[in-house]
């Protein structure tokens, strides 16, 4: 047998020098051995990357099979209650955990005003408090917008610790956006490379929202979708240091049934401006957790343009949620979302205008979401409601993708 595998091949004879005759031959050890060569090398890349993936990919514990079927009551509920016309006060659905319930899983229902009808035509009728077995927790919140605007005064005075100004050595958390959009800010996230055969081949990628990197007016990238930094709608000069690479495809005033997923954006970053994959007060990016890993009442950490610093914790996932664009002044609906409250008092806003695109992190330095959305600037509710003591509210909070889902969406990998 071995015979036959190491045979030898006749390429070429021919007279030589001394009279002779001279044979060149091919042996097929020599394909075996560059076989042998090749399927290493080929195993080498794909444990690398299996390892890579599990480094970086921090495992959680939960009832999966318990879980799966909270998160099909949850979502048969967003398609009643949050399709358009349906109800103008349920803006958002996700799950949480029951209050003083030890670890039992509950489902959250948004409001605008707990003093209105639930649904058009609901009049007085109460939020039942359960539904197919699973509990019911109504909780006021004011409706959510895209970070993006900002204010270029107000917010150095609340929030003096926003990197706002121009830097000479690009690092994540600071102001940058589309040339496009005059006036307005947005935060550079983080980096990122876009997946690869080579990794040698990878350049470094600027990540942050769709909204911020891209011009939502415009149906595709062009020549004229530049980053800058600082953003367009900074006091200070700016100047441009990528350009937009893709983008995510935003949906507005949509069917719930064909729900927007992420809000994110890459642009390659130009070589001659120097990066550090750091976050200020939290440092670089280990990894990240999957969406399905994400456990409510994570602690978790951002810095954005404006409000720098500031930590909270998860207080839904699988969020359902509509959130407004000023811009347009349309609303875009997100499914399976993260939604971030503020650790009070130490911090009463979690996110304002200005911070999206901040990566979240979490207290091991492992990113679990995208940054981008929050609570609007609208006034709080005067009246009193009943049971109002007993009755949950969230004010200052953020909305966020699942980096996993970015991830997986864009096919790029975060820079660890």
């Amino acid at each position: 047998m071995g015979f036959f595998l190491f045979d030898k091949h006749l390429i070429w004879s021919g007279p030589n020098a001394d009279g002779g005759v001279s044979f060149y031959y091919y042996y097929d050890a020599i394909t075996w051995i560059a076989a042998g060569l090749a399927l290493g090398w080929l195993t080498w890349v794909f444990v690398k990357r299996y390892l890579r993936a599990r480094a970086i990919r921090r495992p959680r514990r939960r009832d999966h099979r318990l879980f799966k079927r909270i998160i099909e009551v949850k979502t048969e509920l967003s398609r009643r209650f949050l399709p358009l016309g349906v109800s103008t006060n349920i803006h958002a659905i996700g799950i949480g955990m029951l209050a003083g319930g030890g670890e039992q899983y509950c489902i959250q229902v948004f409001v605008n005003d707990a003093n209105q009808e639930l649904w058009t035509g609901s009049g007085a009728t109460a939020l039942p408090g359960s539904y197919r077995g699973v509990p019911l927790v109504l909780i006021e919140m004011p409706v959510a917008i895209f970070l993006s605007v900002a204010d270029t005064s107000s917010p150095v005075v609340q929030f003096p610790n926003g990197i706002r100004e121009h830097q000479e050595v690009i690092i994540g958390g600071i102001s940058g956006a589309n040339t496009n959009l005059t006036g307005q800010s947005g935060t550079i996230g983080y980096f990122c490379t876009r997946k690869r055969k080579f990794s040698r081949l990878k350049d470094v990628h600027l990540l942050s929202n769709c909204h911020v990197f891209a011009d939502l007016q415009k149906a595709s990238v062009d020549d004229g979708d530049l980053i800058m930094q600082p953003s367009p709608g900074e006091p200070g000069t700016n100047r441009p240091i990528g350009n937009l690479v893709d983008f995510s495809v935003l949906k507005f005033d949509g069917d719930v049934n064909e729900p927007n997923h992420i809000d994110a954006a890459i642009a390659r970053l130009w070589a001659p401006h120097p990066h550090k994959p750091l976050l200020p007060f939290i440092g670089s990016v280990k990894g990240c957790v999957a969406k399905k890993d994400i456990e409510i009442g994570t602690a978790a950490c951002k810095f954005g343009r404006t409000t720098g610093y500031t930590e909270g914790r998860v207080f839904s996932i699988y969020l359902d949620i509509w959130i407004r664009y000023d811009r347009t002044r349309k609303s875009a609906f997100f499914q399976n979302q993260l939604l971030i409250e503020p650790a009070s008092p130490a911090f009463q806003k979690f996110v304002a205008k200005g911070d999206s695109g901040s990566l979240l992190v979490d207290g091991e330095q492992h990113a679990i979401g995208l940054i981008f959305g929050g609570m609007s600037d609208a006034p709080a509710n005067t009246v009193t409601a009943p049971d109002a003591d007993k009755l949950p509210r969230i004010e200052g909070y953020g909305v966020a993708n699942p980096i996993s889902e970015v991830l997986d969406r864009l096919k790029i990998e975060l820079l660890v």
